[in-house]
């Protein structure tokens, strides 16, 4: 269903620019008629008969059109199509560095699923706003763990690169995928043990849901549970106020999934902010995969 709708949606975007393209020269003088005519009714309007200020109004409207349209396409072309990121922080290095720009590319993944070594463009799920750049190691219904520097999947021993476990210790993890039972399990009433240290109950609620970076400092001994196996977090529900509300009595919170996950990781795995923290990534939060470095010039090339 997902595939029919985005397959719709792609090919009525790409005639429209495809459109705009082929009549561009048509489009731009049903513009000039209608700025004229816009013009015309504030001059009369406004009773403006010196000359250089009607040129200056026209002018005026001229740029805002101009600028205004190229900021637009150039929305669409980055969200849908063509993705441009500069690289905020050393996560990823050696393969790409603080300060890097890539091109991402925004549509694949609205028609396949990330491949394992994808470096991926994605949401985080804590603030729930900052675009990170992190590589897909773990897919959907696999089982991971690290030991002595060594990525396994399924029991299985990788070579892709070295990877500290810090932040998943010696637990097994497996991913999350669609349709898996989910069981948010609170390590008691968090209420409870607030009050009785005299900490204001609202205040601590108010912290969380301002900030879900918090939630293990807040909430301690969280677990979460994917059929019947603890396994690492899902932060997406902590920012539900309803979940929240539950947890911080001491109720379980059981639901069922309706998205895949994946384990993303960094290639600077000692300074990376990752899937080793802040649990999986929903599928949904991913926004294209990294394509091409184009800045810096003297490193310009494919990233992989």
């Amino acid at each position: 269903m997902k595939t029919i709708f985005y397959g719709i949606f792609y090919f009525f975007l790409t005639l429209f620019f495809i459109y705009i393209f082929v009549k561009e020269k048509d489009l731009a003088k049903k513009f000039d008629v209608r700025r004229d005519k816009f013009v015309n009714k504030i001059t009369e309007k406004y009773d403006i008969k010196n000359e250089k200020k009607v040129k200056y109004l026209k002018k005026t409207l001229y740029y805002i059109e101009t600028i205004g349209t190229a900021l637009i396409l150039v929305v669409v072309i980055q969200r849908f199509y063509i993705g441009n990121f500069k690289i905020p922080t050393g996560s990823m290095i050696p393969t790409i560095e603080v300060g890097d720009r890539v091109f991402a590319d925004m549509v694949s993944y609205k028609f396949t699923n990330p491949k394992r070594n994808n470096i991926i463009v994605f949401k985080e799920p804590i603030q729930d706003k900052v675009l990170y750049t992190k590589r897909a190691m773990g897919l959907p219904g696999e089982k991971i763990k690290i030991e002595d520097d060594v990525l396994y999947i399924n029991g299985e021993k990788t070579d892709f690169r070295r990877y500290s476990n810090l932040g998943i210790g010696d637990m097994e993890w497996r991913i999350p995928q669609k349709g898996d039972k989910l069981e948010i399990i609170p390590a008691g009433n968090y209420n409870e043990a607030y009050k009785s240290a005299s900490f204001d109950i609202a205040e601590v609620q108010k912290e969380l849901k301002n900030n879900s970076s918090l939630i293990f400092e807040l909430m301690p001994n969280l677990k979460f549970v994917v059929n019947g196996e603890e396994t690492g977090p899902i932060l997406d529900f902590i920012h539900d106020k309803d979940i929240l509300d539950k947890l911080m009595v001491g109720k379980t919170i059981e639901i069922t999934l309706e998205d895949n996950y994946y384990l993303a990781l960094g290639d600077n795995t000692d300074n990376s902010f990752d899937s080793r923290y802040w649990g999986f990534v929903k599928e949904s939060r991913i926004r294209g995969r990294a394509l091409v470095r184009f800045w810096p010039l003297n490193r310009i090339g494919l990233v992989k």
